[in-house]
């Protein structure tokens, strides 16, 4: 085994043996979890919100496509940085009712995956596509809005069980070395446990940030079990087997603003989707709390469902 897998096998166990208990925490309500940054003050859907029917036109595959490495010079890291601009040409940033963002991914030329309480009420949503630096306009963007969008119909934005959602691009997007779509995980794919993780994103850098960041970043950090994540968190989410977590010891992890964006793994030099950005702690990011991600192995049937998609 090679000396940088040993490493990476010992920081897991030290992190995994650190992660803390937030239900030990005195008043930890004195912050909102990231889903209540998202107000829906009528809870009405958007005109585009759509119920589907489970009928397509086609069926359609991005196999050899997706999820193609771009760079792998920083394959394994323990620490948030600067990602290489476009690494990931799946990430997108939603912008949603001209008022808030959101990561997502493109999983197809006309489907864009994120959670479902970013997309849940929304009537509009802009879709950067080919972004390294989303608050400017780079040559490599291409800016579609869309207004059609569905949520898993078993959707609870009480415990924020079942949060995904899939929005509709109005027109198919061109692939460019900029713009790909990222593979997702079959009904089949292992829990990761223990197995480290890629998490990418424009949300705030750190609990002091006062906006999200410009440029994507990424961050390594291992899957930890379902019962670790439920020990820490008790009934304060849904923690199910349709959540996958990831031990954030360290201030390694996601923050506000990255909901929706991807949780990903490398196998056999593809990048596959194994978990969408859903909640964290609301003490902060920084403390060491598990993020919780929905997992796509859980939810990939009913995507396919709506979609089309063949994984």
């Amino acid at each position: 085994m090679k000396i940088a897998a040993l490493i990476l096998v010992a920081v897991a166990l030290a992190q995994a043996a650190e992660i803390p208990k937030l239900r030990n925490f005195r008043n930890p309500a004195h912050l909102p979890p990231r889903s209540a940054l998202f107000p829906r003050p009528s809870q009405v859907q958007g005109p585009g919100y759509f119920v589907p029917t489970g009928e397509h036109a086609h069926v359609f595959s991005t196999r050899g496509v997706c999820g193609q490495v771009k760079n792998q010079e920083s394959e394994r890291i323990v620490g948030g940085v600067e990602a290489v601009p476009h690494e990931f040409p799946w990430n997108v940033a939603v912008i949603v009712d001209n008022y808030y963002s959101c990561g997502a991914t493109i999983i197809s030329a006309d489907w864009i995956l994120t959670v479902a309480h970013c997309a849940d009420g929304g009537r509009s949503f802009e879709v950067i596509l080919g972004a390294h630096n989303m608050n400017i306009v780079e040559p490599t963007q291409v800016r579609i809005t869309a207004t059609q969008y569905t949520l898993h119909p078993e959707w609870n934005s009480a415990n924020l069980q079942n949060d995904v959602a899939l929005i509709k691009l109005p027109t198919p997007v061109s692939f460019t070395p900029e713009i790909a779509p990222i593979c997702l995980a079959p009904n089949t794919e292992p829990d990761h446990v223990g197995d480290i993780l890629l998490a990418t994103g424009w949300g705030l850098d750190s609990d002091s940030a006062t906006s999200t960041t410009d440029n994507l970043r990424k961050v390594y950090a291992p899957g930890i079990s379902v019962e670790d994540c439920q020990a820490v968190y008790g009934n304060r989410y849904g923690v199910l087997d349709s959540v996958l977590c990831i031990n954030t010891t360290g201030g390694h992890g996601t923050c506000k603003g990255d909901s929706g964006s991807p949780l990903s793994y490398i196998n056999n030099g593809v990048y596959i989707q194994v978990g969408i950005d859903s909640f964290g702690s609301p003490i902060g990011c920084e403390w060491g709390y598990p993020t919780g991600f929905s997992r796509i192995s859980s939810y990939v049937d009913w995507i396919v469902s709506v979609t089309g998609l063949v994984v």
